[in-house]
């Protein structure tokens, strides 16, 4: 017996028909929309692939191979003069393939023979050809009859190492985008990873519903008596094309890309996960669509505290090897693939014959939007659609995609609507507290800050002046306490009784659905600011005299560091004509439009940074980084996850539980639990804070910081004297 892996124990036998199986299901679900446009012979396609997934693995049947698997299953080993390590089963596969059978010509070789090589991307030196033919004499053809009889296919006669001049000698002979290959490469590859991987964890490749969310969506609006709005219309009208679109805030937007969605396999991104959190659920519950699926960094936390751990499980499993309908997921989670890093056509094939959504664009720092659209360029040569939605939109964004010979439909939807008074101060935010505290006993009121430590500052003062019902929201906060607030401030929000004070920072800016009466807020971008705008009175019409939303342009914290200074100083200057002036919509868009141009941009480090991004992506190395470092690249993490002394000494007995646990479901959950007691700083602050932090002696990566931390305030990176708090309310 042939085994394939140990956990669970499977034969290459049964492997390979779960692989065979998958594939049927792929094709029967979307063979049509894989090749559709592409200039490949679609009968010959589906031919290679399924020779790739009958002999990828069966080099596994290498005795070396096989002893690993059985000594992990507690059998006896068999005899062997070779080791595990100087040949790996994907190396050894392609050469039991029966080409002539086949009939392969050389490019499909060179096709089939480096798909299988390569899907497992491990560090590859030269094979050595008369090992293999070593390997060959000595160890496969004693055993060939017992090979065809036990895994049930035929296998070649006559095997030899020639299949490695397909091969090459490394990286720089691998199929690329020189190549005429490399489109039907990327696919073969990219499609082997979904099944192999789909198969292994016993799950179908692809959800098999013909339920259609357009349609899901169509009928909610029809039963509440609604007609499609211009945006909703429009988006159903051009289901078939990519779509550049800006709409007001409240417009319908969500429900528009669900309609442009059709039927189609989707990805639906946002900023921040706790707007992804909303989406999933407004799809999963609002909309009863049960074929929708939650991925980024925290998503199975998330679907453990809906109390729905076996349902969130299996909801998990499959967004991760992306077989849902639709992923709702961050962007981190599916765009490192234009990094090219080794295995990256997984997602790349994926996303060929699907639909992405990209909400809130315009809430991307400039390099991350350089990432976005190379990879709306890369989706579209393959033949996927994209469709962006933002409130406001760059003028450089959509004339790079223009630059980039992409077609697009665009369109703009304006609820014209009067919601927005502002009001520029040259103050410190600090100033107003009276007033705000003023405002908090009959309304809701809703405080932005730039820095988490200006927010912990307005915070300490207001409850000094014992302002009622003040709450505080920002990112350092561990995990469970920062998923609390976010809960608390929906309902807060929702509540029409409730009155009192959230402050926060810019993590409510995307797309989370608040609703407050007032806005003080520190001036930042444009588009960040009208973002922030979008929190209050987000559905209504705004009729008082007095203005609604207040801007502070004095001493604006993170300016400079978080906020781009030019940028910044320029967004005052446009604001101020508006001041005490009704904000129309269509002022906004006009606004940033101007701001976002090339003229207005010139020789700022904002345009020499997205072009710098640009260039930077225009010459990636293929397989010169890992999922991993791509996925960091992407976010621009330098970030540094730590847990609060405090926290840490409360909960020793987890972490010990987690060192001594030996199984790696039930190191997995305790490890999630963890995660949840810990918040991350940047790695300038962690520097600065070197003297307060010490090593974790059960988990490295999660360093231990011996400053105060309190579930009201979040960690204090500062003494309590610099923050000027009254440490009784700690």
């Amino acid at each position: 017996m042939y085994y394939a892996k140990s956990k669970p124990e499977q034969t290459v036998e049964e492997h390979t028909k779960a692989l065979l199986k998958n594939l049927e299901i792929l094709k029967n679900t979307y063979g049509e929309e894989i090749l559709k446009g592409k200039n490949i012979e679609k009968e010959r396609f589906w031919d290679l692939l399924k020779i790739i997934c009958t002999y990828h693995d069966i080099g596994k049947v290498y005795t070396p191979f096989q002893n690993e698997i059985r000594k992990k299953l507690g059998k006896e080993t068999l005899s062997t003069k070779f080791s595990y390590e100087i040949a790996r089963h994907e190396e050894l596969s392609p050469l039991f393939i029966p080409t002539q059978k086949f009939n392969l010509s050389k490019e499909e070789k060179r096709l089939i023979y480096q798909v299988i090589f390569y899907h497992h991307e491990r560090e590859k030196v030269p094979v050595d050809s008369k090992l293999v033919e070593e390997i060959i004499k000595t160890d496969i053809l004693p055993q060939a009859e017992q090979i065809e009889k036990e895994i049930g296919i035929e296998i070649e006669k006559h095997p030899n190492s020639m299949y490695l001049m397909y091969i090459g000698s490394g990286k720089r002979d691998r199929i690329s985008k020189k190549d005429r290959q490399y489109e039907e490469y990327c696919l073969l590859k990219g499609l082997l990873h979904r099944l192999d991987h789909s198969s292994s964890a016993n799950i179908k490749v692809e959800d098999e519903t013909n339920e259609e969310i357009g349609e899901v969506v169509g009928n909610q609006i029809k039963s509440k008596g609604y007609q499609l709005r211009d945006i909703q219309e429009f988006s159903k009208q051009n289901q078939d094309n990519n779509l550049l679109v800006i709409g007001s805030t409240g417009i319908g937007k969500t429900e528009s890309a669900l309609l442009w969605s059709k039927n189609s396999k989707t990805f639906f991104t946002l900023p921040i996960r706790i707007s992804i959190n909303a989406i999933f659920d407004r799809i999963r519950e609002g909309m009863n669509y049960e074929h929708v699926g939650l991925l980024h960094g925290t998503a199975l936390d998330y679907l453990e505290e809906k109390d729905e751990l076996s349902l969130g499980l299996q909801i998990y499993e499959q967004s991760r090897n992306l077989s849902e309908k639709i992923t709702t997921c961050t962007i981190d989670q599916i765009f490192p693939f234009v990094f090219k890093y080794k295995g990256y056509e997984k997602i790349y094939a994926t996303l060929s014959y699907s639909k992405i959504i990209i909400d809130e664009i315009q809430a991307y720092s400039p390099e991350i939007v350089a990432v976005i659209l190379k990879g709306l360029q890369m989706i579209h040569k393959l033949g996927g659609k994209f469709m962006v939605m933002t409130a406001t939109l760059p003028r450089i964004y959509k004339e790079e995609l223009e630059k980039m010979g992409i077609q697009f439909k665009y369109n703009e939807f304006i609820k014209n609507v009067q919601r927005h008074k502002i009001q520029i101060k040259e103050k410190n935010i600090k100033e107003e507290i009276d007033q705000i505290k003023e405002k908090s006993k009959n309304n809701k009121v809703l405080v932005i800050c730039n820095t988490v430590n200006k927010a912990i500052e307005l915070y300490s003062e207001l409850k000094e002046k014992q302002a009622d019902n003040v709450k505080l929201l920002h990112s350092r906060f561990i995990g469970k306490d920062r998923n609390q607030k976010e809960e608390k401030i929906k309902e807060f929000s929702k509540n029409q009784e409730k009155r009192g004070i959230w402050i926060t920072t810019q993590i409510v800016e995307a797309s989370l659905d608040i609703d407050f009466d007032y806005l003080y807020t520190e001036m930042s971008t444009l588009d960040s600011i009208f973002q922030r705008m979008g929190r209050c009175y987000r559905n209504r019409e705004y009729k008082k005299e007095e203005s609604n939303v207040y801007i502070y342009t004095k001493e604006a914290t993170g300016i400079g560091h978080i906020y781009d200074e030019e940028i910044n100083q320029k967004s005052i200057e446009l604001l101020l004509p508006f001041n005490n002036k009704i904000l129309e919509e269509t002022d906004k868009i006009k606004l940033v439009d101007k701001l976002y141009s090339k003229e207005t941009l010139e020789n700022t480090r904002f345009i020499k940074t997205f072009k710098t991004g640009m260039e930077f992506l225009d010459n990636i190395v293929d397989y010169d980084t890992n999922k991993t470092e791509a996925q960091k690249l992407l976010r621009n993490i330098d970030n540094v996850t730590v847990i609060p002394k405090t926290i840490y000494d409360q909960n020793i007995d987890l972490f010990q539980a987690y060192k001594e646990e030996i199984t790696y479901k039930n190191k997995n959950k305790l490890k999630r639990k963890i995660n949840k007691l810990t918040t991350t700083i940047s790695y300038a602050q962690y520097r600065k804070m070197k003297e307060y932090i010490s090593p974790n002696p059960y988990i490295s990566e999660i360093e231990i910081i011996d400053l105060k931390y309190d579930n009201e305030i979040g960690l204090l990176l500062k003494r309590d004297e610099e923050y000027d708090l009254d440490t009784r309310m700690l």
